[in-house]
């Protein structure tokens, strides 16, 4: 049975049960606390775990998934895998175990077909009651049933969500396989293919049983791919018709075939296995990067390449295995799911780039490699530092490094890495915080200054509801710690009782304003979070009087700069929005920066965005911002936010309540920052720039509100003066100018051609006025006004025309600076004339030195009223090279 008729065999049995048959899911799970999708249930969670109601009892999935944690294991055996579908079918509340094993039995033996003697079941050592089920509702024997502890037989997601005790169904593959005696003994033997789960349990993240959940649910998983290596009667899945086709074009395309050496096994099932993987992420959205998701496939990726490198494939130069290989995996594929042929191009240009990119560096990486092995000593560890140069510089992942190592026998001083990444992170976020020169964290980790922080309990932030507050004055900080009071000039930290003031975050920057005492005032410069955002504080510096700590005092933002940094965060979002939907759901915001009247937004991309995309960008994030949308902020639980559909970062920490920021119908993300108060309030937005910041990541960065209006007045003010200059109306500026630019730049050749000409004359008037010595000629020739290029164009010429035994030397003053030039003939060249070593005296007298090779110099300096000595010398420097000085 072939593998899509196995898919469909296991979909249609539980339709025809009164299942509903659901599509698989992304592979970027909906959860933000997770990195892809693991297992067939994922999906699922919120229904399992009651967080909302399931809309069907029963339902049946095919769900492609990924699992990171053994990645350097794959290809080493043949039964790792980082990509592999699962098929499953659920009850929410209906059925329990009875019916889940009454169905996997037939379906297992009567559609399946197989041997219902080789078919033994492990359960959850406590569960007596599937013991009895087992034996009762089908004709598995007790002997073939075996208990097995939690480490085995008790399913949870290992992250905080549903679980509960599961029964497995193995098949017996027979004495070649090893010893008998059941799973228990040998699960190589003995192969796993169903996974029955009864789902009765709610747990916490430490896997801690915190109850029972509302209803006793079913989640089954059946590996596709094991029951594909029993069905078509093969020793492993590399065997089956999953991979067949990816190990024979990955053969084809490195002149291996797979099954005649088994090392070169081991690279082709890397090459076909992370081709089939990667194809899958990006399909859904994922592209390279270095962290989170896009690190994975980043790792996947150069794992294959090295591997390619290891069968003899030009990595980094003429071989192209991405496209071919993911193009195959494709084709295999598409039947079941659709959504990877339509992600084609997609797919095929992220790859070929990633391919491209890191080939490049791969051979310079691996020599880097190789002379570190050399340099060690018996028993020494491969050094930390060089693994870390290996990632910074080559792009080597720290674990491809430590696979390739390890294949040397050698061991990884995987500590002092980690030390030199932590270093270089630290560095990174010193650079990032704003302004610099704060109080340090640690400040308020001692002393004085963490009793005032402590003292401070929970500050209340209400610049959400006003813009001004009276407060108290709890604390005034330095780096040398907490102080009573400050005078004019001053620079401090101040700690308030509550504060109106938006502290930097989610890419938003902290609020400006002022602080007014009794005694003086204070311009707040800056708001932040500190030591760890348990504590809010206002940067700011006396501008009047002297202000102690202790009293009251009113506290007022800048309300126009408020105003401006809510238009471009509230025009982020619509951006975001937009972006997506014009460029693709791959695009979800990377990073983003938001200031008052500008905001600058990164996204993973393939290529740059071309004009006319830019331009669809910028124009209906406009028109939807004067169809005047509805902002809504919404306070609600975490789980009831992402029901609601409500766009969250990876990698962003929420708490349990969270406020979802919704612009009309096309937006609803989870945020903290401050908006405007409805969609006209942003105003123009004017989008500046498209660039990249990096592999697969690209920024725009845009202008809000009145700094977008104030930028197109200028480049309209900037039109106009140009149609004034080329004498046209507005409209007819730009052909104007092309047609200015067109006629320059024939004229530009027509005068390069006229100069080229004149060069070729005046160097054959040199050249036949050149007396020869014993067959040598030594040219010298001062030609002021002459740029760079065409005083070696001189030397070239004169020296073409020569022929053999020439020695040409060209110099010029201009502006100031002296220039030479020497050029040599091939046949003094082999003689051993340098033109280098003619010219190096001669530049010391003009205060400079001499570059260049044996054939062609050049030099200069600042004393260019002695240039006519330089030539001098420089002659001299060439009749004694060649041996004619005495003629």
């Amino acid at each position: 049975m072939d593998s899509l008729s196995i898919r469909e065999t296991f979909l249609a049995f539980y339709e025809e049960r009164g299942h509903r048959r659901f599509p698989s899911a992304s592979l970027i799970p909906a959860d933000p606390s997770v990195l892809l999708t693991i297992a067939g249930m994922l999906p699922f969670k919120p229904w399992f775990m009651g967080d909302e109601p399931a809309p069907v009892k029963r339902a049946v999935s095919f769900q492609k998934c990924v699992r990171t944690n053994d990645i350097e294991n794959v290809g080493l055996t043949t039964r790792h895998l980082s990509f592999f579908e699962m098929l499953g079918n659920f009850s929410f509340g209906d059925y329990f175990k009875r019916d889940a094993m009454r169905w996997a039995w037939e379906l297992s033996t009567e559609h399946f077909g197989l041997d219902p003697e080789r078919i033994w079941v492990t359960i959850y050592e406590d569960d007596d009651e599937a013991e009895q089920l087992w034996l009762s509702e089908t004709d598995l024997p007790a002997s073939r049933l075996q208990r097995l502890g939690a480490d085995d037989n008790y399913w949870w997601t290992h992250a905080a969500g549903p679980g509960g005790p599961n029964s497995e169904l193995y098949y017996d593959r027979g004495d070649a396989y090893g010893e008998a005696g059941g799973p228990a003994v040998n699960d190589e033997r003995y192969l796993e293919f169903y996974n029955l789960v009864f789902m009765q349990h709610a747990l916490d993240a430490q896997g801690t049983i915190l109850g029972d959940l509302p209803a006793q649910n079913v989640d089954t998983g059946l590996g596709l791919e094991r029951l594909a290596v029993l069905l078509q009667g093969v020793d492993n899945v590399f065997e089956t018709d999953l991979f067949q086709p990816l190990l024979a074009r990955a053969g084809e395309l490195t002149g291996h075939t797979y099954g005649r050496d088994a090392k070169a096994d081991v690279s082709l099932r890397v090459i076909a296995e992370h081709a089939r993987t990667a194809a899958f992420l990006v399909s859904d959205g994922v592209l390279p990067s270095k962290e989170g998701r896009g690190y994975v496939l980043r790792r996947l990726m150069r794992r294959a390449i090295r591997h390619a490198g290891l069968l003899g494939a030009d990595v980094g130069g003429s071989a192209r295995l991405a496209v071919p290989m993911v193009e195959t995996v494709i084709d295999t594929m598409a039947a079941s799911y659709p959504d990877l042929a339509a992600q084609r191009t997609l797919v095929t240009r992220v790859l070929e780039a990633e391919e491209r990119d890191f080939g490049a560096r791969l051979r310079d990486g691996l020599d880097r490699v190789d002379t570190a092995v050399a340099e060690l000593a018996s028993g020494e560890r491969f050094r930390g530092d060089v693994a870390f140069e290996l990632h910074d510089t080559f792009g080597f992942p720290i674990d491809l490094t430590a696979e390739i190592v390890a294949d040397a026998g050698l061991g990884l001083d995987r500590d002092a890495f980690d030390t030199l990444m932590q270093a270089q992170r630290e560095r990174a976020r010193a650079g990032a915080r704003k302004g610099g020169g704060g109080v340090p964290d640690d400040v308020y980790r001692q002393g004085a200054a963490a009793s005032a922080a402590a003292g401070a309990g929970s500050i209340e932030f209400v610049g959400y509801d006003t813009l001004e507050v009276e407060a108290t004055l709890r604390a005034l900080v330095t780096a040398g710690g907490v102080v009573a009071s400050a005078s004019e000039g001053d620079e401090v930290e101040v700690i308030l009782s509550r504060s109106p003031f938006y502290a930097e975050g989610g890419g938003q920057v902290g609020d400006s304003g002022v602080i007014e005492t009794p005694t003086g005032r204070l311009e707040v410069l800056d708001t932040q979070d500190v030591i760890g955002g348990g504590l809010r504080v206002h940067r700011a510096r006396v501008v009047s009087g002297e202000v102690v700590a202790g009293v009251d005092v009113s506290a007022r933002v800048d309300v126009e700069r408020r105003a401006a940094t809510g238009r471009s965060h509230s025009a982020t979002h619509v951006l975001h929005a937009t972006i997506k939907e014009l460029v693709g759901d791959h695009a979800q915001q990377a990073g983003s920066l938001v200031q008052p009247g500008r905001l600058r937004f990164d996204f993973p991309h393939f290529s740059a965005l071309d004009a006319d995309t830019v331009r669809a960008v910028e124009q209906l994030v406009n028109a939807r911002v004067l169809a005047d949308p509805d902002v809504r902020v919404d306070v609600m639980a975490l789980d009831d936010a992402k029901r609601a559909g409500a766009v969250a970062n990876f990698g962003d920490k929420y708490g349990q309540t969270v406020r979802v920021v919704s612009i009309g119908e096309f937006s609803k993300e989870l945020c903290g920052g401050t908006h405007v108060a409805s969609g006209a309030g942003i105003g123009t937005v004017t989008i500046v720039r498209e660039e990249s910041v990096g592999s697969n990541t690209r920024r725009i960065e845009a202008l809000t509100g009145t700094d977008a209006v104030a930028f197109l007045t200028r480049e309209r003010l900037i039109a106009e003066e140009i149609a004034r200059l080329v004498d046209v109306p507005t409209g007819e500026a730009v052909a104007r100018v092309e047609d200015l630019v067109a006629r320059l730049r024939t004229a530009e050749k027509e005068l390069a051609r006229l100069r080229g000409a004149d060069l070729a004359g005046r160097a054959r008037q040199l050249a036949d006025a050149a007396p020869r010595v014993d067959g040598i000629a030594v040219v010298v020739e001062r030609a002021d006004g002459l740029a760079p290029d065409d005083l070696r164009r001189l030397a070239a010429e004169v020296r073409g025309a020569l022929g053999t035994g020439a020695v040409v030397i060209v110099g010029a003053a201009n502006d100031g600076k002296a220039q030479l030039i020497g050029t040599v003939s091939d046949d003094l060249v082999a003689r051993g004339v340098s033109a280098r070593t003619v010219l190096a005296d001669a530049a010391k007298v003009v205060g400079g030195g001499a570059g260049g090779g044996d054939d062609l110099a050049q030099a200069g300096g600042r004393d260019a009223e002695r240039i006519d000595e330089a030539l001098r010398i420089a002659a001299d420097a060439a009749r004694a090279a060649t041996g004619t000085d005495g003629a």
